[in-house]
């Protein structure tokens, strides 16, 4: 936990104002009970004097304000700490390769930000200043009793350790809870971000029964959990209120033995009551540090846990990526499985991409195509063989350069929060002139839709593009192409969810994005296909036959099956297009 602290850089000045106010404080604390003896003890003399009643005034005052001024300090500092620790999370969630999302949902990771900061922003912002004042005003105060009396000091002590050793294994208690609650919260977080996100198909299914029932089960234990640490705060209130009025009474007699048999003064006595509230409150700041430190300790693990995660691999010296056609993309022996799965995803897998070329990826769901997108793009790496770019394996060139070369239109065309122009523009360095923009957007198909909105290129997108139609979405993820210029064109199922007139229009569209560059296609619909230069059938994770269309067709049974069924027909294969 001190190691995120650290990390969020808190101000040694302000560290320093806060440090000295917390001191003014707990020396006004401990002035006002023996300036409130002095006023007190003056009535034997004659009557109270201005000037004291003004010290009184004064040490009550600067302790208020100082401590104040303290709290400020100390919470300006904890807000700035959590922010730079929120922003060193994110930072670091975002270069955690796709393979550490695949653990945990992204309400889980969304509630670390979020809730798990929050109990350390709790700790530096309200409890850090208790713990600094009432160490201090704790032990400032034993040291003036002791000074004032020591027999009754050894009783008030008494009295109020013997409280709080039944209290301090209750606040323990809330340790455990406090942790429970935090997963709770995570784990709620994780499936509400994923109903909301998924709306649509909840209630395509009509599964708004069965989402409120999970939800609400959590719902339910996340509130016995609250009702668990309300039963314990309740019972620390009410033993907290009895050690306070059974060391008020204990003083009470014995100090007013003490003041009849002559031993001390009324005003010696009204210092000590004064002071009870000194020792107790102190010790209740402390035990509410040790609650909220267990808190802040089982949300430090968590974070911590993530910074500890291996980043992606990025190699400083490596030669850049290239930015121009000409490389041959090579996959020799690969073979792949997921963490923490026993089956093999791809096995021996060997294939050639050539530049200018389209190569369609094809065969039944599961059999191995977007992991072989995934190595591509470096989401994961082969479990054995290896991948070449121009005969150099591609972990030797820098991650951002390398996926700088890719270009990705996938089935679902996802929309970020944004305007049209910042989806176009979206991950790209540099600036673009709006007729650049315009440019891309126009060979994308998009331009005419894009000026009948009503900010045109400043149209705001809502979340997951759902004020575009699918046609629409695939557009502008294509003219996001056209700006990126990639050497290497990935297309994941691209017009597979769109009606025949839309699918031509992207398919149009298509046609004049894939010129000159290294297609790679993956698609359901052979039709799709049928021209590119290279098929290869996926089978189960291995490579079953590899031509163009009309080698397939005559070579390979299953091919053909699958043609035929599509088309009802026995397709003839058509002449290749060259490039």
């Amino acid at each position: 936990m001190w190691r995120l602290i650290r990390r969020g850089r808190p101000s040694v000045a302000a560290s320093s104002v806060a440090l000295l106010a917390a001191l003014a404080s707990v020396a006004g604390s401990l002035w006002f009970p023996i300036q409130t003896k002095h006023l007190i003890d003056r009535f034997d003399g004659g009557g109270i004097e201005l000037q004291q009643v003004l010290l009184v005034a004064a040490a009550l005052v600067g302790g208020a304000a100082a401590g104040a001024l303290s709290a400020y300090m100390l919470a300006r500092i904890g807000y700035q700490v959590v922010a730079e620790l929120r922003a060193a999370l994110v930072e670091k969630l975002l270069r955690l390769p796709v393979a550490s999302f695949d653990k945990e949902s992204s309400g889980e990771r969304v509630s670390r930000v979020i809730r798990d900061c929050e109990a350390i922003s709790e700790l530096i912002t309200k409890q850090t200043v208790n713990l600094v004042t009432g160490v201090l005003l704790l032990a400032g105060s034993i040291v003036v009793l002791l000074l004032l009396d020591v027999p009754l000091t050894l009783t008030l002590l008494g009295s109020v350790v013997a409280a709080f050793a039944v209290m301090i294994p209750i606040a323990f208690l809330l340790d455990g809870l406090s942790r429970r609650t935090q997963d709770r919260v995570a784990r709620i977080s994780g499936i509400l971000t994923h109903i909301f996100q998924e709306i649509r198909l909840v209630k395509a299914f009509t599964a708004e029964a069965q989402e409120r029932r999970r939800s609400v089960a959590e719902i339910e234990d996340l509130k016995r959990l609250g009702l668990k640490t309300a039963r314990v705060n309740v019972a620390l209130e009410p033993v907290m209120s009895l050690a306070m009025t059974m060391a008020i009474i204990i003083i009470l007699v014995y100090g007013a033995a003490r003041v009849a048999a002559g031993e001390i003064s009324v005003g010696t006595l009204t210092a000590f009551i004064l002071y009870i509230f000194n020792v107790v409150n102190p010790l209740a700041q402390l035990t509410n540090f040790t609650a909220e430190l267990q808190k802040a300790k089982g949300a430090s693990v968590r974070i911590a846990a993530i910074f500890d995660e291996a980043e992606e691999e990025k190699k400083t010296t490596a030669q850049p990526a290239p930015h121009s056609p000409g490389g041959v993309l090579e996959f020799r022996d690969v073979s792949f499985a997921y963490a923490g799965r026993d089956t093999t995803v791809l096995n021996g897998i060997d294939l050639l991409f050539e530049p200018g070329t389209t190569t369609a990826l094809v065969g039944a769901s599961g059999s191995g195509k977007t992991t072989i997108l995934s190595l591509i793009e470096r989401f994961y790496e082969p479990s054995s063989g290896q991948i070449l770019y121009d005969g150099r394996p591609i972990a030797d060139y820098p991650l951002q350069q390398w996926r700088g070369g890719i270009g990705y239109v996938a089935q679902s065309a996802p929309v970020m929060p944004g305007s049209v122009r910042d989806n176009i523009a979206y991950g790209l360095s540099g600036e673009f002139t709006d007729a650049q923009v315009r440019s891309a957007a126009e060979r994308a198909g998009a331009l005419d839709f894009i000026e009948r909105m009503p900010q045109g290129l400043d149209t705001v997108l809502i979340e997951q593009g759902n004020n575009l139609s699918g046609g629409q979405r695939q557009r502008i993820a294509i003219a996001r192409m056209f700006l990126r210029d990639p050497d290497l064109l990935i297309l994941d199922e691209a017009t597979s969810n769109l009606d025949s007139e839309t699918e031509h229009q992207v398919r149009l569209a298509l046609e004049a994005l894939m010129r000159g560059r290294t297609n790679i296609i993956v698609a359901h619909r052979l039709s799709t296909v049928i021209h590119a230069q290279r098929i290869c059938f996926l089978e189960a994770g291995r490579i079953s036959g590899i031509g163009n269309h009309g080698e397939l067709l005559a070579s390979h049974p299953y091919y053909a099956r699958l043609v035929q069924r599509q088309f009802q027909q026995p397709v003839e294969a058509e002449p290749m297009e060259a490039g």
